[in-house]
């Protein structure tokens, strides 16, 4: 667990860092009202991948932000539980002349770092196996943002990335699992498409 929270935070660390130098810092637009620079939300869209994930935004600039989202999920699917969590580390670059970060539309990049274990129980065999599944990965997303006066956040973004990893096994062969399942847990190419609601702070 800490692992990953390191390896998040030194993600978002280099993104930033990246993307800082690459944009020198704006000016606010003249009689644009600037929205507060922080946003904490929630996607809307996880709970229908039996998912909880929320997300917490930081303006540096007029049109830069850093973001670190966090997700933990449990199912069954066929014969595989699985239980994980992952972090994925994000910086945004927004794009309006108009607009103020974290408002307006955005490109971003992000890293993706996942950690799920996997059981599996044979009944006939009276016996359990076990493994886990920590796949990495990154990719490219477009999106806008809204920030209302009431401090209400609207953010709808889509993205698509890569993600990569091998399984371990703890108890059992590699045989006692569905390999294609790992297609679910995010091996491969994956689209990222997102609907938060959050408040602006």
């Amino acid at each position: 667990m800490k692992r990953h929270i390191l390896l998040s935070l030194a993600a978002l660390v280099l993104l930033l860092i990246t993307s800082t130098s690459a944009f020198a810092q704006r000016p606010a637009p003249r009689n644009t009202v600037a929205p507060k620079r922080t946003v904490a939300k929630v996607n809307v869209l996880s709970p229908f991948t039996l998912t909880g994930s929320g997300f917490v935004e930081h303006a540096f600039s007029s049109r830069v932000s850093a973001q670190l989202g966090a997700f933990v999920t449990g199912v069954t699917i066929s014969d595989v539980k699985f239980k994980g969590h992952g972090f994925t580390p994000e910086v945004r670059y927004y794009l309006s002349e108009s607009k103020i970060a974290p408002a307006g539309p955005y490109l971003a990049g992000y890293a993706r770092i996942q950690d799920f274990k996997l059981t599996v129980d044979d009944n006939d065999a009276n016996k359990q196996y076990s493994a886990s599944y920590a796949p990495v990965g990154g990719g490219l997303a477009v999106g806008n943002q809204w920030i209302f006066n009431s401090g209400l956040a609207l953010d709808i973004f889509f993205g698509a990335g890569y993600n990569s990893g091998s399984l371990k096994v703890n108890t059992g062969t590699e045989d006692d699992f569905d390999l294609d399942f790992l297609n679910i847990l995010g091996s491969g190419f994956r689209i990222r498409p997102g609907l938060t609601i959050g408040y602006n702070f």
